[in-house]
């Protein structure tokens, strides 16, 4: 039976989906990088185009394609001045000597961090501890002769675009060092707070890239839409908002929810409300933005707007005659040919309980979904649940079991992931059995796909130096993993972005996992996404090569 949570709260978690997470104003202008002004975002789109981008920064260079640049042997001498006020005896004002403050705390990047070789060119942020207003930022190589310095007023310092192109696709799997003082200055640039001790941070840049686009839920001034970029892009545009969805109800669907890519990348489905959040399929493609994909019969797409939930689909079953959706609606795991007229439901013996939040195999084999007894519009209101898995077997289905470390009595497990070659599964979690919905007790684990022990993710855990920020307490959440494997030097890469809201607001990350080539599992701490609008909502991300253009920033 359901549990006894009441109607009231029920339709209170509902009404979350475009309200509470990120419930902040919306940003109307790229935040800029430290010494590179931001370019203003674009508007919202009309029906039927696409709207603006909302840009961050200054253009970077996104992915590896193309002659690569020159090697980068060394830095420059000279030291950079991202202010042409900043006075240029700067260098030996930080080189005089005297007592030496607390360190900066530096918030990004988190020490060790490993980046993919087509990240975004590194911020780096820093907080002073006694309000000191020049900066001096360090950044070293081994076998380098020269570190580079940068001296800038801002509290964070973004790298060179050139330089970047070139550092990272010459240095991999080595540590880059980064250092930052901080020292006070007057008005008439006498030193006022001598330079404080230096911190450190580390990264390194992995010798593989994170493939594809991330789509995100993003959520400003309660209007619930799609927004996304591509890895290495400094900025995010509009993907798809509801005025242009065309299987919608104009009058009670004005929020987009939920969403989840089709295997080619050309559409998303997702649920729509306010209210039920009944489920519905649109193109994302420039010249048929919100178009129901051509080959949705009439009798699949009536079915899809009967259910509520998350959509999944597989590489496996997504070829004509056996384009499949599977939705968990309210229990059950419904099946549907999207360019047919067949349907049924995954039959789940063994498991009395509802089914919900349900994701398919990319070999199609399974499908793992959440095993609970409390379902809220399409999706899991509350604990106790568990992770269970079932054969899709040209959807009869079969015998349901229990995913050994993410079925644990002790704790509530929900959102599953497969990784792209099916090898592990990530997941949230939290202790207990309460609401799970956005939640400051929510953790990111994986755990082989076979089941076995669940391993919680260093990127759960804000920098060291920020001891205000724990986890759990930072509603960390909804992992999805890049759509391709990396391999390099007996090794292989994976990549996964969450949400988490350790700034106050919810903001996506990601983080990489890797196997080395006894099959030791290592991950590491959080790369924080620096184009996406920090002051808006940006949740439930999907990652898979999605046919959204590329963002240029001149």
């Amino acid at each position: 039976m359901v549990s006894a949570i009441s109607l009231t709260l029920l339709a209170g978690i509902g009404a979350l989906a475009c309200a509470k997470v990120g419930a902040s104003q919306p940003s109307t202008a790229g935040t800029a990088g430290a010494g590179s002004p931001g370019i203003g975002g674009g508007g919202s789109p009309g029906a039927g185009g696409r709207g603006g981008a909302v840009l961050v920064g200054t253009g970077g260079v996104g992915g590896t394609g193309g002659a690569p640049p020159p090697p980068l042997m060394d830095f420059p001498t000279d030291p950079i001045f991202v202010d042409p006020a900043i006075p240029r005896n700067a260098p030996s004002l930080f080189d005089a000597s005297g007592p030496a403050g607390s360190a900066p705390c530096i918030t990004s990047p988190e020490a060790e961090t490993l980046m993919p070789r087509n990240w975004l060119r590194p911020r780096f942020d820093y907080r002073p501890t006694r309000d000191e207003n020049l900066f001096e930022v360090t950044v070293s190589v081994s076998g380098f002769a020269h570190s580079l310095r940068a001296y800038t007023r801002d509290r964070s310092y973004t790298f060179d675009k050139e330089l970047w192109a070139r550092l990272r696709t010459s240095v991999n799997d080595a540590p880059i060092g980064v250092s930052v003082r901080a020292l006070g200055l007057s008005a008439s640039g006498t030193v006022e707070t001598p330079a404080s001790a230096a911190a450190h941070t580390s990264f390194v840049i992995a010798p593989v890239d994170a493939p594809g686009k991330i789509v995100y839920w993003a959520l400003a001034n309660g209007l619930g839409s799609l927004k996304g970029f591509g890895i290495g892009e400094e900025g995010v545009e509009n993907v798809l908002v509801p005025s242009q969805v065309v299987a919608r109800d104009p009058v009670k669907e004005t929020c987009i929810g939920c969403h989840a890519a089709t295997p080619d990348g050309n559409a998303v489905g997702f649920a729509l409300g306010q209210g039920l959040y009944l489920d519905s399929i649109a193109d994302i493609r420039t010249d048929s933005v919100g178009m129901v994909p051509p080959y949705v019969t009439p009798t699949a797409l009536a079915s899809l707007r009967r259910l509520e939930g998350l959509p999944t689909y597989s590489p496996a079953h997504w070829s004509a005659g056996d384009r499949i959706a599977v939705v968990g609606d309210t229990g059950d795991l419904t099946w549907i040919q999207l360019d047919g007229e067949r349907q049924g439901i995954v039959a789940r013996s063994g498991d009395t309980r509802l089914a919900t939040a349900p994701t398919f195999r990319h070999d199609g084999a399974g499908i793992v979904y959440v095993s609970t007894n409390s379902i809220s519009v399409g999706r899991q209101a509350a604990g106790p649940s568990d992770l269970y898995e079932v054969p899709y077997a040209g959807g009869v289905g079969g015998a349901a079991t229990p995913i050994t470390g993410a079925a644990d009595p002790d704790y509530t497990e929900y959102y599953p992931a497969y990784s792209p070659d099916d090898a592990f599964i990530a997941f949230t979690r939290i202790a207990g059995s309460g609401i799970v919905y956005s939640v400051p007790e929510a953790e990111v684990f994986v755990v082989p796909s076979a089941g076995g022990v669940a391993t919680r993710l260093k990127a759960n855990d804000a920098p060291a130096c920020q001891t205000d920020l724990h986890s759990p307490g930072l509603t960390n959440d909804w992992t999805k993993w890049s759509p391709d494997v990396g391999h390099a030097n007996g090794k292989t890469y994976y990549w996964i972005t969450f949400s988490s809201q350790r700034t106050g607001v919810p903001q996506l990350y990601v983080a990489a996992l890797v196997v080395d080539g006894a099959g030791k599992l290592t991950t590491y701490p959080a790369l924080y996404l620096w184009n996406q609008p920090a002051a808006e909502g940006n949740h439930t991300p999907s990652w898979d090569h999605l046919q959204i253009p590329p963002i240029t920033v001149d």
